[in-house]
């Protein structure tokens, strides 16, 4: 009779062991299940990072260059008085192909916003752009007949007529846009007679001062001065809208390896 009864408890106790066994593996499957998901999701989150610590080092390094471009662009405006008729066009034009390049990183990465900003930015360049060839001419020319002024005394009673035109050439020069076609017309070859009187200048340069002095569109902003200057004064407002932009858009770095926005 024992040994009837031991075989039941035997089969029962095999039956509940393997339900155990059965039990454990499948919590052990589960978690090893909970496990790989949280695996997969870290992999995946750590992924996410690092591509958009990526993106935002990509967006911070075409900031930079944008930046630095637009300023040398500026800065090659400024020089081109300085700077032989002969090569300013060249000179122009490389600075140009920079940002258009610099430009076209910062509208593939964004964001929206900033790249937005970074076309204000475009299009006022491209306006100095279309300007700086003439500025050029009249600031050099500006320059010029300012250093052939008398030393020694007021220009405006100076006796040595060619100081006195390179004074009064000045003056026409300065006052050019605001005069009326018809007096254009008619101070056109005083203009020319001055210029050549001044001794400040070669046929050629007298001609070419000439051929901008034909039309006086954008004349204030062709001209510049020595309080405002309208042309690059609406370039830096604009360059500063993007830079703030820029880098409020970027999560804070260390000063140590954050972009120097002040400079530009």
């Amino acid at each position: 009779m024992t040994a009837l009864v031991a075989v039941p408890v035997t089969l029962v106790a095999a039956h509940w062991s393997r339900r155990s066994t059965e039990r454990a593996a499948d919590a052990a499957v589960i978690t090893g299940l909970g496990q790989s998901e949280a695996a997969v999701q870290a992999a995946r989150l750590h992924v996410r990072t690092g591509r958009e610590r990526a993106l935002e080092s990509d967006r911070r390094t075409a900031s930079t260059e944008f930046l630095r471009a637009a300023d040398l662009l500026v800065r090659t405006v400024e020089e081109l008085p300085t700077k032989p008729s002969d090569v300013r066009r060249e000179v122009l034009d490389k600075r140009v192909t920079a940002l258009i390049e610099a430009r076209a990183a910062i509208a593939v990465l964004g964001p929206t916003g900033v790249s937005a900003l970074a076309q204000d930015v475009l299009e006022q360049c491209m306006r100095l752009e279309r300007l700086a060839l003439r500025r050029a001419v009249l600031r050099s020319a500006v320059d010029a007949l300012e250093r052939h002024w008398c030393r020694r005394c007021n220009p405006e009673v100076c006796e040595d007529p060619h100081h006195n035109a390179a004074f009064v050439a000045w003056e026409l020069l300065a006052g050019w846009g605001r005069l009326e076609d018809e007096e254009r017309w008619e101070e056109l070859d005083f203009l020319e007679w001055l210029l050549e009187e001044s001794l400040a200048f070669t046929a050629d340069e007298v001609a070419q001062v000439l051929h901008v002095a034909d039309s006086v569109a954008h004349w204030d902003e062709l001209m510049g001065g020595l309080v405002r200057d309208p042309l690059l004064e609406r370039f830096h407002a604009v360059l500063g809208e993007f830079a703030a932009a820029a880098h409020g858009s970027l999560t804070p770095r260390p000063a140590s390896a954050s972009i120097r926005w002040a400079d530009h």
